[in-house]
């Protein structure tokens, strides 16, 4: 892996180790916050197809957030 920074660092596209760090760890965020948003959407759909009527009040809703 050292091997792997190292060459990124010479190619002139990153000036130090802790640039090719840091461009990874974003790169990681970036790709962990959107499996969790297509996880989230996946979930959505799946809710929106689902036969199940899901009635609810804003007071009840309410309610069940409080109480947690």
């Amino acid at each position: 892996m050292s091997e792997f920074i190292e060459a990124m660092v010479s190619s002139g596209n990153y000036n130090n180790q802790s640039e090719v760090i840091r461009a990874a760890l974003r790169l990681l965020q970036e790709q962990d916050a959107s499996s969790k948003l297509n996880a989230l959407r996946l979930l959505i759909e799946e809710g929106e197809q689902s036969e199940d009527d899901i009635n609810f009040s804003m007071d009840s809703l309410k309610k069940r957030l409080d109480s947690r």
